[in-house]
C-alpha cells in the first residue's frame, strides 16, 4: 500500500459533539454527556467511561472487530459521530486490504455487535464527520501513473443514514495531484483539520516535505448543509520554511492558532501567532514570543476547544496553561499546570488527556479542567499496553 500520512490518523478531529437540550415544565436543563475513551488494542476496541465526579475511568466494554487483522506498519483509526451513537473503525481485513466497519453504540458509548456495515476501501486516510452527523468525508491516496512524479489524492463524501449510521452514495468532491517523492522529490499529503462549529466550513491541509523544503497550505471549503457538497478550496494560510523549521496549525472557532518551531536550535526562538480565519490571512490578532511569555519561546502548544487557552509543553512531563487575551493582544500565564504531556481534550473541553510513556506502552492520564477559572483537578489513568495503540475521545449523549 502507498504511503499515507499517519498524523491524520493520530490526530482525532472527528469526535466533536454538540449539547442537546431537554425541556421540562419548569426549566430547561442540559443532559450530562457521558465522557468516553476508546483505546484500540490491535483489532480490539476497549471502551471506558470517565466518572464526572471522581474523574476515574471504568472499562465498560471490549469488542474485537470481526474479520480484522493487525497491520504492523499502519495504525487503525476510529471516528465517532456527533453524539457518539455510531463509530467508524478503519482497519484491515488482510495485510493489504483496508476495510471500514460501522458499529452502533449503547448508552455508555460501547460499540455493539454485529457491525451494521462493513466494506473494503483503498488507502483511506482521515475520516471526518460533519457536526450535524449528516455526511462523512474521507481523504484517500490514489495510484500514480507509471513514471509520474505526482499522485492523485481524493476528497470523497458519503451520506450517513441517521438511523443505522451506514455510509452510502460515495461521491468524489475533489481531486488533487500532489508530489509523491519519486527520485528524491518532495512528498506531499492531504489531511483534514476539522469543521467550524456550524459545519459550514471544512478545513484541510496539504503538507509537503523534502530534502530542500518543508511547507504547508491550509484551505477551507464551504459545505452545503443540505447536500453535503463542497465548494472550491480557498487558501487561508500557508508557510514555507525551507529546511529551517516547522509550523503546527489548528483551527478553533473563528481563529487559526499557529505554533512556530524554527530549526535553528536557538533558545527562545519559538513563537505563537493567532490569526482570524479569513482568506489568505496575514495579519495576526496577536503574536507571542519569549519577550511576552517565556513559554511562547521555549515550547510547543495546543489550543483548547474554547479558544480561550493554549496548553504549552514547557517540559516533557509538564504543561503550562496560558490564557489568550485577544483584546489585550497578549497571552498570559494562569499559574496552572498539568504534570504530563497533553495530547487531547474532551469535545466540551472539560477533560484533558495526556500521555506518560512507560516500558513498551504508556499511561493515558486524565484531568478535569474548569474553563471559567483554568483550575485543574487530577483524575485517574488508563494503561495502554503498546505505543502502537492509539486512543480517541468522544461524548455520548
Amino acid at each position: 500500500m502507498s504511503r499515507v500520512f499517519v498524523c491524520c490518523v493520530l490526530l482525532c478531529l472527528g469526535t466533536l459533539t454538540l449539547a442537546q437540550n431537554a425541556k421540562s415544565s419548569a426549566a430547561q436543563t442540559s443532559p450530562t454527556p457521558v465522557q468516553v475513551v476508546y483505546l484500540l488494542e490491535g483489532t480490539t476496541i476497549v471502551t471506558y467511561n470517565v466518572d464526572p465526579e471522581t474523574l476515574n475511568p471504568s472499562q465498560i466494554g471490549s469488542l474485537t472487530v470481526p474479520a480484522a487483522v493487525n497491520n504492523p506498519d499502519l495504525y487503525p483509526g476510529l471516528t465517532a459521530v456527533l453524539n457518539d451513537q455510531f463509530i467508524y473503525y478503519r482497519g484491515y481485513a488482510t495485510q493489504t486490504q483496508q476495510r471500514v466497519w460501522v458499529f452502533a453504540t449503547d448508552a455508555t458509548g460501547a460499540p455493539q455487535l454485529p457491525a451494521v456495515q462493513q466494506f473494503n476501501v483503498t488507502s483511506f486516510g482521515g475520516l471526518q464527520v460533519d457536526p450535524k452527523a449528516n455526511f462523512a468525508y474521507v481523504v484517500s491516496e490514489g495510484v500514480p501513473s507509471n513514471g509520474s512524479y505526482t499522485t492523485p489524492w481524493y476528497l470523497r463524501r458519503f451520506v450517513i443514514d441517521p438511523v443505522s449510521g451506514k455510509l452510502s452514495q460515495s461521491q468524489i468532491e475533489a481531486t488533487y495531484a500532489l508530489d509523491n517523492g519519486a527520485e528524491g522529490t518532495t512528498f506531499c499529503g492531504l489531511s483534514f483539520l476539522g469543521f467550524n462549529s456550524s459545519g459550514t466550513r471544512l478545513y484541510d491541509e496539504v503538507a509537503c516535505s523534502g530534502f530542500s523544503a518543508n511547507n504547508a497550505t491550509y484551505n477551507e471549503r464551504t459545505v452545503n448543509l443540505t447536500t453535503g457538497a463542497l465548494g472550491s478550496d480557498v487558501e487561508v494560510y500557508s508557510w514555507s520554511n525551507g529546511t529551517e523549521g516547522y509550523e503546527s496549525v489548528q483551527f478553533v472557532g473563528d481563529r487559526l492558532f499557529d505554533f512556530v518551531t524554527p530549526n535553528d536550535y536557538q533558545p527562545g526562538a519559538e513563537s505563537v501567532n493567532i490569526y482570524p480565519v479569513v482568506p489568505v490571512t496575514s495579519t495576526p490578532l496577536l503574536t507571542c514570543t519569549a519577550e511576552m511569555l517565556e513559554a511562547c519561546g521555549y515550547s510547543t502548544g495546543m489550543a483548547h476547544p474554547s479558544g480561550e487557552y493554549i496548553f504549552m509543553a514547557i517540559a516533557g512531563d509538564l504543561t503550562q496553561i496560558d490564557k489568550v487575551e485577544v483584546s489585550q493582544e497578549k497571552i498570559v500565564d494562569t499559574s496552572n499546570y498539568i504534570p504530563y504531556e497533553v495530547t487531547q481534550f474532551s469535545p466540551d473541553g472539560t477533560l484533558v488527556y495526556g500521555v506518560q510513556h512507560e516500558n513498551s506502552g504508556y499511561q493515558i492520564l486524565i484531568s478535569g479542567f474548569n474553563v471559567a477559572t483554568s483550575a485543574v483537578t487530577p483524575g485517574g489513568s488508563i494503561s495502554a499496553p503498546s505505543m502502537a495503540d492509539p486512543f480517541y475521545v468522544a461524548e455520548r449523549q
